[in-house]
This record gives C-alpha cells, sequence and structure tokens, in this order.
C-alpha cells in the first residue's frame, strides 16, 4: 500500500512535474521541428511557405483538401520526411512515462489547432487530421516504449532510419542537377522514394492509376522496365534484408513482412480533382500484400544465411 501511495503521489513531486514538462517541450519541438522541415521542403518545390500547415497536418496522417479557381479536390499522402522528422525529435526525449504524458497533451493541442491555420490553397479536415494524428502518435509511442524493452528494435529502427537518410543524401546530389524543385521534393519525400525502391527491389508491383496523361514513362508492374536498372535496387534492398537479420534475428521473417508491407501501405499518394460533374483521380501504390509476402520470404532467407555464416563462423573458431 505504501508502494502504491509513492505511486500515485510520485506525478506530483518536483522531479515528476519536471519530467512532465520536459516531455511537453519535446511535444513543441516536434511539432515545430515538423513546420521548420515542411516550410523548408514546400518553399523549394515551389508550393509556397503557406501551404506548410497542409504538408504537416498530411505528414501526422491527416487530410487536406484543394480548392483553386474551378476545382476542388483532396490529397492523400504521407511526407515521410516531414513525419520522420517530427517521429524522431519526439522519440529521442521520451525515457520515461511522465514525459509520454506531457508530450502526448502537447501533440493532441496541436492537432486540434492544426486545422483551424491558414494553409494557401490546402484546407485541412478536422476529423481526418484529428484520427490520423492519434494513430501517428499512438505508433511512434508505441515504438519508443518498444524500444525500452527491446534493444534489437532500436536497432532495426536506426537501420531504416540510416537508410531513410541516406536516400535524403542522394537526393540532394541529384539536386544539384535537378534544381531546387528536386531539392524540396527530396526534403519533403525522400523516404517515400525509398518505399518504393526498397519494396521494388524485392519486385512488389506499382501501379499508376488515372487517366492517359503526359506523365514520365515509367513501367510499374512487376519487375518491369524501368528508366533506371533494377539491381541496385536489389543491391540495396538485400544489403537492408541482412542488416535487420544481423539485429533482429530469427525474429527477421516477421519484422521484414512489417516493414515491407508498411513501405507499400506508405509510399503512395492519392490526389482528386472535380470541376462540375467531371473528376479526376491520380494516383500511385504498392501492392501491400505483395510486399508484406516478399518481405517475409527474403526476411527467411536473410536469416537463414545470417544464422549459417554465423555457425561456420564458430565451426571455425
Amino acid at each position: 500500500m505504501a508502494g502504491q501511495a509513492v505511486a500515485a503521489g510520485s506525478w506530483t513531486e518536483p522531479a515528476a512535474r519536471k519530467e512532465v514538462l520536459v516531455g511537453a517541450a519535446a511535444g513543441l519541438v516536434a511539432w515545430l521541428g515538423m513546420a521548420g522541415w515542411a516550410a523548408l521542403g514546400v518553399s523549394l518545390a515551389g508550393f509556397g511557405a503557406a501551404t506548410t500547415p497542409a504538408a504537416v497536418a498530411l505528414a501526422v496522417g491527416g487530410s487536406a483538401g484543394v480548392s483553386r479557381d474551378l476545382l476542388t479536390g483532396s490529397v492523400s499522402l504521407l511526407p515521410l520526411g516531414v513525419s520522420l522528422v517530427g517521429a524522431v525529435l519526439l522519440a529521442v526525449v521520451l525515457t520515461s512515462w511522465q514525459r509520454v504524458a506531457g508530450a502526448a497533451a502537447v501533440f493532441v493541442t496541436g492537432l486540434h489547432v492544426l486545422p483551424f491555420l491558414p494553409a494557401g490553397q490546402l484546407d485541412i479536415r478536422f476529423w481526418p487530421t484529428l484520427l490520423g494524428g492519434l494513430l501517428w502518435l499512438a505508433v511512434v509511442l508505441g515504438l519508443r516504449v518498444g524500444m525500452w524493452w527491446l534493444p534489437k528494435l532500436r536497432k532495426v529502427v536506426a537501420v531504416l532510419l540510416g537508410a531513410a537518410g541516406l536516400a535524403l543524401i542522394v537526393g540532394v546530389l541529384a539536386s544539384i542537377f535537378g534544381g531546387t524543385r528536386v531539392l524540396g521534393t527530396m526534403v519533403l519525400a525522400a523516404p517515400n522514394l525509398l518505399c518504393v525502391a526498397l519494396t521494388r527491389g524485392l519486385g512488389t508491383p506499382w501501379t499508376v492509376e488515372g487517366p492517359n496523361l503526359p506523365l514520365p514513362t515509367v513501367e510499374t508492374g512487376g519487375l518491369g522496365p524501368i528508366a533506371a536498372p533494377m539491381w541496385p535496387l536489389v543491391v540495396i534492398s538485400a544489403a537492408i534484408l541482412v542488416l535487420i537479420a544481423l539485429f533482429a534475428e530469427w525474429h527477421t521473417p516477421w519484422v521484414a513482412t512489417l516493414c515491407f508491407g508498411g513501405m507499400a501501405a506508405l509510399g503512395g499518394a492519392h490526389v482528386e480533382f472535380r470541376a462540375g460533374l467531371f473528376s479526376i483521380d491520380l494516383g500511385v501504390g504498392g501492392n501491400v500484400l505483395a510486399a508484406a509476402g516478399m518481405g517475409l520470404l527474403a526476411g527467411l532467407a536473410a536469416c537463414l544465411l545470417v544464422q549459417a555464416v554465423r555457425y561456420w563462423h564458430r565451426q571455425l573458431a
């Protein structure tokens, strides 16, 4: 009973209150970090700084509408570059339950405020943004809590974040020849392109849906021809899987299933435009079931390879 009383009162002690305030500050820093990164991306990409709130809303799983002249529509995508900035800033500081509580309170408050901010020619929808943001927060906190007790999960997350950072570096180098719009796109969506590359490297079909418009010539079904050779994507995917297998060991198959299935689900985008009675749907998406299945098989193969090498090494020792 005494222990329960101490635990109950611990939330009101000065040290606990300080932890809550640190968590609240982490939540505020996460919002500011996402806003700053989104502002940089949308400005470089030519969308205008006024669309920053809409980009942040999309980054936490929200929804935004588009209105321009006679066109109205909606945008569904996750600019994962912005999402990862917020997730990392939020997760790094959360080392106690009190900090989690403070950060969650500030983040939920921000979700209520965000839809009412001016967003240029995109309007932020309240309920989809609130619900999507709560789900985003739950996933981030779930991963953070999981890393408290599972050091291997921390290493797997580090591998994926390192791959996202490498994708951004490649994007920055590409912008030397492509200009500021390419750089802005990479700031916002380099991890999205990484999702496409890694799942394509395992043979996951990606499809482009929409009317016959003058889009870039890219074959996205199966392992058909694309503008760049496939073998670099295969090599990169295999390297990521081997790194995951080094840390996740016998958990690698289901970890790879979740990772690659999630990449196919999160890396796509969908835009709908309406003008009177006419509507146009444009989208790009990966086959989630195929990505998960290929992740399972490739994860099992990587796991067996790593375990075989370790066994061979022990036999030689």
